[in-house]
C-alpha cells in the first residue's frame, strides 16, 4: 500500500481519535457541572427520600394547590358547572389529606373542615343547589381561616375569590 491510499485511512483515523477526544471532553465538563436535567433524582434509595422531603415540604405546596382549586371550587359553583365544581372538591379533599400524611401534627385542626365544612360543599354540589353552594362555600372559607388560626397563622386569612384566575367555562 502505497502513501497515497494510506492517506484517507489516515484521516478518518484521525477524525476518529478527534471525535473520541472530542466526546470524553464533554463528558467530563457535564459531568462536573453537575447532574444533568432530569437526573436529580438518581442517588440512592436514602437519598431520594430525602430529595422528596425537600421537594413536597410539608403543607405549603398543598395549600397554595387547595387555595388554586378553592378559587376553581367556587367559580365553578357559580356557573352551576356542578361537575367541575365535584372535581375541584374532590382534588382539595386528597391534597390535604395528602398534606396531613406529610403534616400529621396539623391533622387535629383539619378535621372539622374535612368532616364538616368540605361535606357541605360536596352536598350543596350533588345537590346542585347555586344558594346552598353559596352559602356551604362561606362555611367552607370559615373552615380555612378557623385552621390556620388553630395552626398559629392567622395571618393565612382566606376571602371568597374577587376574580377568576382560570380560563375554564362552562360550556353551554
Amino acid at each position: 500500500m502505497n502513501t497515497q491510499s494510506r492517506l484517507p485511512l489516515l484521516t478518518a483515523g484521525i477524525a476518529l481519535v478527534a471525535l473520541v477526544l472530542a466526546a470524553l471532553a464533554w463528558r467530563q465538563a457535564h459531568a462536573a457541572a453537575g447532574p444533568a436535567a432530569g437526573d436529580w433524582l438518581k442517588p440512592a434509595p436514602e437519598e431520594k427520600v430525602r430529595q422528596l422531603e425537600r421537594h413536597l415540604r410539608g403543607t405549603d405546596i398543598a395549600m397554595w394547590e387547595i387555595g388554586y382549586r378553592f378559587t376553581e371550587l367556587f367559580y365553578a359553583g357559580e356557573d352551576a358547572n356542578w361537575d367541575y365544581a365535584r372535581y375541584q372538591a374532590e382534588k382539595i379533599d386528597l391534597a390535604l389529606r395528602l398534606a396531613l400524611e406529610r403534616r400529621p401534627k396539623r391533622a387535629q385542626s383539619a378535621q372539622p373542615f374535612l368532616n364538616s365544612d368540605l361535606p357541605a360543599v360536596q352536598q350543596a354540589i350533588e345537590a346542585r343547589d347555586a344558594s346552598r353552594f353559596r352559602e356551604a362555600m362561606e362555611r367552607l372559607r370559615a373552615g380555612c381561616v378557623r385552621c390556620h388560626t388553630d395552626e398559629k397563622l392567622p395571618f393565612f386569612t382566606v376571602e371568597l375569590p374577587q376574580r377568576r384566575i382560570s380560563p375554564v367555562r362552562t360550556v353551554r
